[in-house]
């Protein structure tokens, strides 16, 4: 082999070498540079409370969050068509438990499988399926240095559907990966639980878990199952009923505010109207006036906000 010839292949490798480490980078500057799309804001302002609820100014920081993990994360259909409902469904689910975290992105995962609906997963012996058992919604499985998530599409549009039923299987598989963010599933967010709050954590996980099996609490069985299930389970209650979270569980809020930097009751009691009650406004297809204040809690017509946006992505 010449030395040229030999050179030449040395750039090749080089430069495909340079791509491949760069490619994430790249293509969250290539979303970053595009303006949001109408209709994925229209998704967002009819489907996801954790967006309405916020100012202006995180409205668009949600908005940037989405554009980039959608650009960066491969999401699969298995026997399922993929829609912007989907993907931007998906994308909410990633972006609300780490929101506090403005430069979070999930380095270990990567890609989310959607189905049709619920599977069934017949007890496996394997350390990679272990503890998974029966019919599943949503899961994280590791797949050498990486994860990949599987969700039901149907348990996924319920998840946002319905905003006050403490239930959201996408924030649910997603708390999972935030928790796996220092190597290990076990119920312990260490990479955003502040060490000095680690010991408070664990005392009140496990008197919330013994309340649960003791049949003491309102917050959902499955949370009892093991130490990383309660995890996410309180986290879809933080999210969509923060004020009869902190109600029943105020030490369990206020850690989970810490560990996550957030206060969603604080948010949705800021809202004029609160969004998850706007969103069931909009499901019953209860109608407006084209002059009558958005319900969403702009402060502008309904004629100059939803219903413009509604047109616009027509």
């Amino acid at each position: 082999m010449s030395y040229l010839v030999f050179a030449a292949l040395v750039a090749a490798v080089a430069f495909f070498f340079y791509r491949y480490v760069t490619r994430d980078k790249r293509l969250k500057q290539a979303a970053l540079a595009a303006d949001f799309p109408v209709a994925w804001r229209q998704i967002l302002s009819e489907r996801v409370a954790f967006y309405l609820s916020l100012t202006a100014g995180d409205k668009r920081r949600f908005e940037q969050k989405t554009q980039v993990f959608l650009a960066q994360t491969r999401i699969t259909g298995i026997q399922t068509d993929i829609d912007d409902t989907t993907r931007v469904l998906v994308a909410a689910s990633a972006i609300i438990p780490v929101f506090g975290f403005p430069d979070w992105e999930y380095g270990n995962l990567s890609e989310v499988l959607v189905v049709p609906d619920a599977w069934t997963l017949e007890k496996d012996p394997s350390k990679e399926f272990a503890g998974l058992q029966g019919t599943l919604l949503g899961s994280v499985q590791g797949f050498q240095t990486s994860h990949y998530m599987r969700l039901s599409k149907a348990s996924l549009e319920q998840g946002f559907r319905d905003a006050l039923d403490k239930q959201n299987v996408g924030i649910h598989e997603f708390a999972h990966l935030l928790d796996e963010a220092d190597g290990v599933i076990d119920g312990i967010p260490a990479v955003a639980l502040p060490a000095e709050l680690r010991p408070a954590w664990e005392a009140v996980m496990q008197r919330e878990i013994a309340a649960i099996r003791a049949g003491n609490s309102e917050i959902n069985d499955y949370a009892a199952t093991n130490e990383a299930e309660f995890f996410a389970v309180v986290t879809e209650y933080f999210f969509e009923k923060p004020e009869k979270l902190q109600e029943h569980h105020p030490e369990l809020y206020q850690l989970l505010s810490r560990a996550l930097r957030q206060n969603p009751k604080k948010r949705f009691l800021r809202s004029a109207v609160d969004p998850r009650e706007w969103l069931r406004s909009l499901r019953s297809r209860r109608k407006f006036g084209r002059n009558d204040p958005c319900p969403c809690g702009s402060g502008k017509k309904y004629k100059d906000c939803h219903l413009l946006q509604q047109a616009q992505a027509a």
